[in-house]
């Protein structure tokens, strides 16, 4: 009705053009658009981020497990050229054994002749003393020999034996370094914000490169120092 009596001239249809707007009206749909543009954005780099840090995690525990493979085929390498080296040296102290063995054996042979010459006239005397002697020493030496042998086998054994359990053992991982080499899921969200809610290509904490990451280590460089400093 005020409407109607302040322009008394316009018919009804066009009163309602006249009527005054809510100024608040187009700012409140610009900020819910913009709102929910981005609301849209930090859920897209929150889900990117977050499959990117399981995908670092799984890569992460497979590079752990395969170095650990490695070291592990190359602790065989050096366990195999101990067991090696230790069979060589048993294998021919154990020809040595068995040879010296076979001349004791030989040695009694000739002792149970009691003479040399059966076919035919007995040597003298002082050659059958010399002889006899000789036979002696020889059987001695023979039997030391196996003592000496014998005992060169069993001590290397046991030192590889003690070798491979003391020295050169199978670098199984430890219950820390597996705890170490793993990520939890729920560790994402341990995270700092700018890594939670990261642009990709955009933002950059400044996280070095995975080489120099790795490496660094190593060859005692600094990847946080600047190229042109000092």
């Amino acid at each position: 009705e005020s409407q109607a009596s302040s322009h008394p001239n316009l018919p009804l249809g066009q009163l309602g053009a006249c009527a005054p707007h809510h100024p608040f009206g187009p700012a409140m749909a610009m900020e819910g658009a913009v709102g929910a543009v981005a609301a849209g954005v930090a859920a897209g780099a929150f889900g990117y981020n977050r499959e990117n840090y399981m995908y670092d995690a799984e890569m992460r525990f497979e590079r752990f497990a395969s170095a650990r493979e490695y070291a592990n085929q190359q602790a065989e390498q050096y366990r195999g050229d101990l067991r090696s080296l230790a069979a060589l040296t048993i294998k021919k102290n154990t020809v040595w054994t068995v040879t010296a063995t076979l001349c004791m054996a030989l040695d009694i042979a000739l002792y149970c002749a009691g003479r040399l010459g059966l076919h035919g006239p007995s040597p003298p005397s002082w050659i059958m003393g010399l002889w006899m002697t000789n036979n002696a020493a020889s059987f001695a030496f023979m039997a030391l020999c196996v003592f000496l042998s014998m005992h060169c086998a069993f001590r290397a054994q046991a030192a590889s034996t003690h070798l491979l359990t003391r020295k050169v053992r199978v670098p199984v991982p430890t219950l820390k370094q597996l705890d170490d080499a793993r990520r939890f899921a729920s560790e994402f969200e341990q995270q700092s914000w700018g890594d939670i809610f990261r642009v990709p290509f955009l933002t950059n904490d400044g996280a070095p490169k995975t080489d120099e990451a790795v490496y660094d280590d190593f060859d005692g460089s600094d990847s946080k120092a600047p190229a042109g400093g000092s």
